[in-house]
């Protein structure tokens, strides 16, 4: 997604676990002499001169990388794939993947325009009493947008937020129940002051 944060690549990775994600997530290729079996101490070298910070190059010592391999690897987080030539690459798994965009849900945010266009997004939504769960992560994850609830089942936010919703739905699999609307209100200054916050003009 565009405008969504992608977490590890905007953050300063602190721990050899969160380092090592960062390697599968940007598909680095490590040339290791030993294959897959035997990387810590490629991984070790690598992170080294990636890492300016004295106290997080502590981190990377033998044990610690050869631990988060270990139990990364065991959560089923990464795999670690031999290439030709005695070189190898960290991947994501399908679960890796999943916890990523976990991640990024919960940080992602909705982008302040230069110039609001005045118009108000309407996302009305009608998710099934049977998948109530889910119903109430999704509203939950609405409220961290920064969404207000106008109605029942109708929530405003006054920015374009189209992908962001989007990947919201996606991650929750409740795209059908869902319908956003942009339009223009004519006297929306109660609109206008319940999001004061956001110094709409």
């Amino acid at each position: 997604m565009a405008r969504s944060q992608s977490v590890f690549n905007s953050i300063n990775p602190k721990t050899a676990s969160q380092w090592i994600i960062l390697l599968a997530i940007t598909g680095v290729i490590l040339t290791s002499p030993y294959g897959g079996k035997v990387i810590a101490g490629v991984v070790k070298e690598y992170l080294y001169k990636r890492a300016s910070n004295k106290r997080i190059q502590q981190e990377f010592d033998s044990k610690n990388i050869s631990r988060a391999l270990y139990r990364l690897k065991k959560r089923k987080i990464i795999q670690i794939k031999q290439i030709k030539g005695g070189k190898v690459r960290i991947l994501l798994t399908e679960k890796g993947h999943v916890k990523k965009l976990a991640y990024d849900m919960e940080r992602m945010t909705i982008p302040k325009p230069k110039n609001w266009d005045k118009s108000w997004r309407f996302l009305v939504f009608d998710v099934p009493e049977d998948k109530r769960i889910i119903r109430d992560e999704f509203r939950a994850g609405l409220k961290r947008l920064g969404f207000i609830q106008f109605q029942q089942s109708v929530w405003i936010h006054p920015y374009p937020c189209e992908e962001e919703v989007d990947f919201l739905a996606e991650f929750l699999k409740v795209n059908r129940f869902l319908t956003l609307l942009t339009v223009k209100v004519k006297n929306d200054q109660p609109l206008r002051d319940r999001f004061r916050r956001l110094n709409l003009c």
